[in-house]
This record gives structure tokens, C-alpha cells and sequence, in this order.
């Protein structure tokens, strides 16, 4: 698993599109004072080998995950309207290699990764969301995926180049699984700057049409 970004890149990136990880188990309730903590409350997560994860997806994740795969390189056909295929991924670093690759961001994006035959980049955690949208921008080029975790995301989205004006939204609803963010280099501006715009998945059923108000 790479942890470096891409080097050597002359132009930015033509596309940065941002989601967020697959479906995920409950958030564990916390014990309060003197008293144990309590169990897991199921759907559980689970890792790619079927063990009980608390950091993993759960199997709707992972169905999303492999549809995601198909989303993004369709084996048949062509992409939806919109859409390209990624040149690099990303996804947060918890630590170290193994850490990140447990956790469900990466594991979002591991479909996609296997069927591109594309390494998954994990150079910045979470909190360092700025750092990572100056290394996008400057760093890469081309098409850009980033699997990210859904409270980041306004601070990563506000923190790439968009045009004057844009209204991105500054929270990502706790239920929302189905979203594309999405933004797309405008030509010929004296400097780097993206449109942005959502897109729906629609990839499994209660999926919706709607996008994230901002």
C-alpha cells in the first residue's frame, strides 16, 4: 500500500471527486462512570475475511463497495453520465498499513483499487484536511477519488479551490451513504479554481436521487 502521494505532476487534477465510506455499524453507546462498557449492538461490521470489525463496513458497505468498483470501470457499457474513472485514490492513514487498510474508508475504495490495479494513497489522517486538498491540487493530475470519513468532508471540500460564490454544504448527514461530491477544473482561469456539483449513486436500493443541501 502506497503512503507517498504522487509526485512530478504539471497540471492539477481535471477532477477531484469525493465520497464517503460504505455503510458502517451503529456508533457504540458510550459507559458511563464505574459502570462496563456495553456490548455490541448488532448489524456488526465486518472485515474482507468475515470477522466481526468494529472499524469495518458492514456487508451493505461492502456491497456498496464492489458496486462502487462498477461505478467507476464498468465492465460493460459505458460510465454514468458524468462520470470517470479514477487515476488515484485516497484514503485517510490510521497509523500505520495495516491500521489503515482495517478501516472502512480504505476498505470502501479497496474494490476499485483491485479492479484498476491502482495502489490506495494514505499520506494524510484525519484533521489534516487541508494539507491533503494542497497536495491534491498540486500534486496530482488527471482523475482523483478521495474515501473519506463524512464529518471531514465539509472541511476537505471548503478546502480545494472552488469558484467564488460556491455554496458548499458544511455537514454530512449522518445517513447519507449515496452522494458523489464532485469538482471539476474550470478552463482557462488565471488561477486553479473547481466547479462544484454532487452526484447520486443510485447504486443500491433506498439509494436516493437527492443531493446534500448545502
Amino acid at each position: 500500500m502506497n503512503q507517498q502521494p504522487a509526485g512530478g505532476a504539471t497540471a492539477p487534477p481535471e477532477v477531484i471527486y469525493i465520497i464517503r465510506h460504505g455503510e458502517k455499524p451503529a456508533d457504540p453507546v458510550l459507559a458511563g462512570p464505574g459502570q462496563s462498557p456495553p456490548a455490541p449492538v448488532a448489524p456488526f461490521g465486518v472485515n474482507d475475511q468475515g470477522i466481526q470489525d468494529p472499524n469495518s463496513l458492514l456487508p451493505r458497505g461492502w456491497q456498496r463497495s464492489g458496486a462502487l468498483a462498477v461505478l467507476f470501470n464498468p465492465a460493460l457499457g459505458t460510465l454514468q453520465a458524468g462520470l470517470q474513472t479514477p487515476a488515484a485514490l485516497l484514503s485517510p492513514s490510521y497509523g500505520n498499513p495495516g491500521k489503515t487498510a482495517a478501516h472502512r474508508t480504505y476498505q470502501t475504495i479497496q474494490g476499485l483499487s483491485d479492479r484498476l490495479g491502482l495502489q490506495i494513497v494514505s499520506a494524510f489522517a484525519e484533521g489534516q484536511e487541508p494539507q491533503l486538498a494542497a497536495s491534491v491540487v498540486n500534486g496530482y493530475s488527471g482523475v482523483v477519488l478521495i474515501c473519506w470519513e463524512h464529518d471531514h468532508i465539509p472541511a476537505l471540500a471548503s478546502s480545494l479551490p472552488a469558484t467564488p460564490g460556491t455554496a458548499i454544504p458544511q455537514k454530512w448527514p449522518g445517513d447519507r451513504f449515496d452522494v458523489i461530491w464532485t469538482f471539476t477544473l474550470v478552463p482557462a482561469a488565471a488561477e486553479v479554481q473547481y466547479a462544484f456539483g454532487q452526484a447520486s449513486q443510485q447504486l443500491l436500493s433506498g439509494d436516493t436521487d437527492t443531493v446534500i443541501p448545502a
